[in-house]
């Protein structure tokens, strides 16, 4: 059986659906290996599976790293580009009596194509050693994801909100600072039609409940609810952090138990990232929109600026000396609710709770109308891609349909 994909770049991963791999379906997910040939080498590449439920979710239980699962049709396998290599002419021996994949990534533009295969044995003395090569670590007792490219550090009191960001400078265990503020919630609307409310992160419970390490990507799992009003049950949000080598997803399921309209209208949630303003740290600039040069972030609102906030866009990114960062917001085509960029860039503005007085190229997205949503649940995926300065030429072109599109 083969299986064809769009070949994205060598830096990101590719996720195949058991559904895909037919072949494979009822295997035991512990004796599916990711197989590819180097030279006349076959080596065990990095590879995981992650077991999906009905509804699109990861099932995840906290601390659990082995799959005893057999593979479903949801399920995810994932390896990443880099990895593939030349055609296999011959399965070997070991695995011929056994289902097989072969997974063929093949470039849109030139035609070219590497390979990855999928392979089963039942006999445990012929499964390849597991690679000891992790594209992403997870550091419990900080709390933190690293690759290879970036660092991420997350909230104590709120465990959903990122709070820290670190590059990696290219030499060997040197990291840039902290290049965050905070990352901020701030939702905004009217109770009754006339009392005017608004809650910010400081107004969420949130818990991390599983965490699930791989060799291509970590899964982690928070649960979460915002302070409504009364006795009235808050929305419970769920943010799984998908980490891979260059850049995370952030996957939230939001659960509203009542109609939203019932009590509230004119409801704005605006959810961004605000910089560190540190005059030692490399410049920023932000693109979106009709800016083709960019915004320089320099604490100082121009007109150019805030036309930034009267686009109605789902993408932007952040440029500085160390690298790009990209992010797109994608939502549910049947939700009732409309993206526009958002952009605070003042240094004299105030927007508590915040580390560092003021907004320093404070940039995300302002979403409105949700006053018009069900009682339903519902997807946002935040896509965040990290493109260091050594590989933005090589990468920047050739972003691939997993996980991030080009902005």
């Amino acid at each position: 059986m083969t299986v064809k994909v769009s070949l994205s770049s060598p830096y990101y991963p590719v996720i195949v659906r058991g559904a895909e791999v037919k072949t494979l379906l009822g295997v035991p997910a512990a004796k599916i290996r990711a197989i590819a040939r180097h030279g006349n080498a076959l080596e065990a590449i990095p590879f995981q599976i992650d077991r999906k439920d009905a509804n699109g979710s990861y099932e995840l239980a906290r601390n659990v790293t082995v799959n005893t699962s057999m593979l479903g049709a949801a399920d995810e396998c994932v390896f990443m580009t880099a990895d593939a290599g030349e055609r296999i002419t011959l399965i070997p021996e070991q695995y011929a009596q056994q289902p097989a994949v072969e997974i063929a990534l093949v470039d849109p533009k030139s035609g070219a194509q590497k390979w990855v295969y999928l392979l089963v044995t039942n006999s445990a003395q012929n499964l390849p050693t597991p690679p000891s090569k992790y594209y992403v670590a997870y550091d419990p007792l900080r709390d933190v994801i690293e690759t290879n490219a970036y660092r991420i550090g997350f909230s104590s009191d709120h465990p959903f909100m990122v709070s820290s960001l670190q590059w990696h400078t290219g030499e060997a265990s040197k990291w840039s600072p902290n290049l965050l503020d905070t990352m901020k919630i701030r939702h905004h609307g009217k109770l009754f039609g006339n009392i005017g409310f608004t809650r910010t992160q400081d107004d969420y419970v949130s818990r991390i409940v599983a965490v699930k390490e791989g060799h291509v990507r970590i899964i982690r799992r928070t649960v979460n609810s915002v302070r409504v009003i009364g006795y009235l049950q808050s929305p419970s949000v769920t943010v799984d952090y998908v980490a891979y080598a260059n850049g995370f997803q952030m996957d939230t399921t939001i659960d509203f138990p009542f109609p939203l309209g019932w009590f509230f209208s004119d409801i704005k949630t605006f959810t961004s990232i605000d910089w560190n303003d540190d005059p030692a740290l490399p410049g920023l600039r932000i693109h979106g929109g009709d800016t083709p040069k960019g915004l320089a972030v320099d604490g100082h609102m121009t007109p150019e600026k805030e036309r930034f906030n009267k686009v109605a866009g789902q993408r932007f990114a952040v440029e500085n000396a160390y690298g790009l960062l990209l992010v797109q917001l994608e939502m549910e085509k049947p939700l009732p609710v409309e993206v526009h960029l958002y952009l605070q860039d003042d240094r004299t503005r105030a927007d508590p709770p915040e580390n560092i007085p003021g907004q320093y190229g404070n940039v995300g997205f302002l979403t409105t109308g949700w006053e018009k949503v069900g009682t339903s649940v519902h997807h946002l995926l935040f896509n965040v891609l990290l493109l260091q300065k050594t590989t933005m030429e090589q990468g920047s072109g050739m972003l691939g349909r997993y996980p991030w599109k080009t902005p």
